[in-house]
């Protein structure tokens, strides 16, 4: 039998301390510390422990669920525990060939925020994503939160000053207030293991597939409570047009039912494709003047855009194919750019034929349709010209992004940095 005991769960003005073992078979999907932390930027003495242990507990269900294992909490909110059967059944249909059996057992209590100082509050990435659900809901004024642990890892201490500055400049840009919250909850597990061995059989990873959506929300319980907070949106990831095309832990199946201290969520934007977000940020830029910086890069450290990855280009297209400049949305492009995208495009980045359907013959399609709004329009003629069902088929993509590929690549590094 897996067995995990939440020992003492340590509040102070500003962190969050919970203490645990774990019994069991299922020990080595654990790191060995045995803590794990939470620091807050506003104070959460008033918050009780019932409150204060959901996002460790939550970080953790997904295991508990898949490891049929019984977890033993002193104190959990009430509201809180009244949906957990919800938020496990929304994994199971997600991944059906999957097993989500376990139990949580604790004394349950009714908490009620402590004041309303706050209707509702929206985590900020400052994707695009994030931004839409930003200006669909500004006459709420939400309180922006954004936690450092989740991309940015926490040894990256330049990425999340960036971060931190790009969120706190989008607050006060709109008068909201901003939270910040560091937390090692992805370092209390291992998530290679996981992804290799617990949830191989679902065709997705840890963290996108299992963690991502209930690990990232569960930090707002706190922030709920001292607020009197009645809603917290998270941006959608994917649209409702893929339902059934995807896997991902942050999706209406799970996210709408992590709620707590009379508190919902709400997965925002779902019905909204990708492109539609781009457009509605760029007609949003050009009816108020109000400038949108975009961080979407997951490849650079440092909390920026590097221009050159997958999703950077993705996104830099997107703005292009609906008439806007990359350059005014937190991206640095110009000539040399664009031919560096179209060889990377063609001969390098291998992703999904699921990504390159969904994403980029949109962009095709807009391209085409947008033609005499885009500037520079022949400077993109590649992208109208481009077979995206053939894209990984290439030789010389195969060759780029196989072993030897890579082989070479990393010799060729070697030899450049002894000289």
């Amino acid at each position: 039998m897996n067995y995990l005991f939440i020992d003492s769960v340590e509040i102070t003005c500003s962190t969050v301390v919970c203490s645990y073992h774990v019994e069991g078979e299922w020990e080595k999907y654990f790191s060995e510390q045995r803590k794990s932390f939470i620091d807050y930027s506003i104070d959460i003495a008033e918050v009780p422990e019932s409150i204060a242990v959901i996002p460790f507990l939550c970080n953790v269900l997904p295991i508990i669920w898949l490891c049929d294992a019984t977890v033993y909490v002193k104190f959990l909110d009430e509201y809180f525990y009244s949906y957990i059967d919800q938020i496990r059944q929304g994994y199971q249909t997600m991944y059906p060939m999957l097993r989500f059996g376990g139990t949580v057992k604790a004394q349950t209590i009714k908490n009620l925020p402590i004041k309303c100082m706050h209707s509702a509050a929206a985590f900020f990435s400052g994707g695009v994503d994030a931004h839409t659900t930003l200006l669909k809901h500004l006459v709420e004024k939400p309180v922006l939160m954004t936690i450092w642990g989740a991309d940015i890892k926490l040894n990256d201490l330049t990425g999340w000053n960036n971060v931190k500055e790009h969120t706190t400049m989008v607050a006060e840009q709109f008068t909201f207030e901003s939270v910040f919250i560091k937390s090692d909850f992805r370092s209390v597990i291992k998530e290679r293991k996981l992804s290799r061995g617990l949830v191989l059989d679902s065709g997705d990873g840890w963290w996108h597939g299992f963690q991502s959506g209930i690990g990232i929300i569960s930090h707002a319980a706190p922030i709920a409570y001292v607020y009197g907070m009645k809603i917290v949106y998270i941006a959608s990831s994917n649209p409702e047009s893929m339902k059934g095309m995807y896997t991902c832990a942050s999706d209406p199946l799970i996210d709408n039912h992590v709620c707590f201290c009379e508190c919902d969520t709400v997965h925002d934007g779902y019905e909204l494709e990708r492109q539609e977000k781009v457009h509605y940020l760029i007609e949003r830029q050009k009816d108020t003047g109000v400038g949108v910086s975009l961080r979407v890069c997951w490849e650079s450290a440092g909390g920026s855009n590097c221009c050159r990855c997958e999703k950077c280009y993705r996104t830099i297209l997107e703005i292009v194919s609906e008439g806007g400049n990359p350059n005014d949305f937190g991206f640095v492009w110009g000539d040399k750019d664009i031919k560096r995208c179209k060889k990377d495009i063609k001969n390098k980045i291998q992703t999904s034929q699921f990504i390159w359907n969904q994403y980029y013959l949109p962009i095709q399609k807009m391209m085409k349709k947008n033609q005499n709004m885009i500037a520079d329009i022949e400077k993109y003629q590649w992208i109208q010209e481009i077979d995206f069902s053939h894209i990984n088929d290439k030789l010389i993509k195969k060759l780029w992004n196989s072993l030897f590929g890579r082989g070479i690549r990393k010799v060729k590094s070697l030899l450049s940095n002894r000289g």
